[in-house]
C-alpha cells in the first residue's frame, strides 16, 4: 500500500505540473466494464485498429482487471479543457472530435474547426505529458509498477504509426487512455468524489489514472 505522505506528494506534484484536481482511490474500487470498449466499436471509431493506444492493441477488460488486482492504490486526475462544448460543436459543424481528426487527414477541414482542434490537441498533449510526468515521480518514490494512463486516444502524431508500421515513435511518451482498457472513468472519478459532466457541456475535462504499486 502506498504510504499516505507519497499520495499526498503525488497529489501536490500533479497540481504543480497544471492538474485541476487529483483524488486517491482504492484500486479496488476502479470499475472495469466490457461495455466501455464496445463502445469504441458502437460506432466505430475512427482511431480502433489504427492508433497504437487503442483496442484492439491494447490490454482489454479481463487483462486489466487482473492487473488491477495486484495493486492497491490509484490516483484519478483531472485537467480541465479551455474549449467549451459549445464552441466545439459550433467550430466542427455537427462532427464529433474523432470524425474532425479524420476529415482533416483528408483535406476537407475548415479553419475555424482547424483552429478548435488544434487547441484540444495541444490540451491533449500537456495532460499526457503531466500524467507520465506523474508516473516517472511515483517510480522516483519507489513505485516500479507505476503506471499512468491519459485521456483520450493519443495524438502525439499527426498520424500514428499503427496506420503504417506499426512501430510507436515515441514509446516512452504514449500512453493509453483509461477507457482504452476498459475502465469506465466516469464510474471510477465519481467514486474518488470527482465529477464528469457526461456529456460535457460546460466543463469538459481530461481525466487520467495513475495506478501505484
Amino acid at each position: 500500500m502506498a504510504e499516505a505522505w507519497h499520495v499526498k506528494h503525488l497529489i501536490d506534484r500533479a497540481h504543480a505540473l497544471g492538474a485541476d484536481r487529483a483524488a486517491p482511490l482504492p484500486a479496488g474500487s476502479v470499475v472495469v466494464d466490457e461495455r466501455v470498449r464496445l463502445k469504441c466499436r458502437v460506432p466505430r471509431c475512427s482511431s480502433y485498429g489504427r492508433n497504437l493506444m487503442c483496442p484492439p492493441h491494447v490490454p482489454g477488460p479481463d487483462e486489466t482487471r487482473g492487473a488491477l488486482a495486484r495493486y492497491d492504490d490509484v490516483l484519478l486526475v483531472q485537467q480541465d479543457i479551455g474549449v467549451t462544448q459549445a464552441q466545439m460543436d459550433l467550430a466542427l459543424d455537427g462532427m464529433t472530435y474523432a470524425e474532425s481528426r479524420a476529415s482533416d487527414a483528408l483535406g476537407v477541414h475548415g479553419t475555424r474547426a482547424a483552429d478548435c482542434e488544434n487547441e484540444i490537441v495541444a490540451s491533449q498533449n500537456a495532460f499526457a505529458g503531466l500524467m507520465s510526468a506523474l508516473e516517472a515521480e511515483a517510480f522516483k518514490l519507489g513505485y516500479r509498477f507505476a503506471a499512468a494512463f491519459a485521456g483520450g486516444e493519443c495524438v502525439l502524431c499527426e498520424v500514428c504509426a499503427g496506420v503504417d508500421d506499426g512501430v510507436c515513435r515515441h514509446p516512452f511518451e504514449a500512453r493509453p487512455s483509461a477507457e482504452a482498457v476498459g475502465i469506465d472513468v466516469v464510474a471510477t472519478a465519481r467514486a474518488a468524489g470527482l465529477d464528469i459532466e457526461m456529456p460535457a457541456v460546460d466543463r469538459p475535462s481530461w481525466t487520467g489514472m495513475l495506478l501505484i504499486d
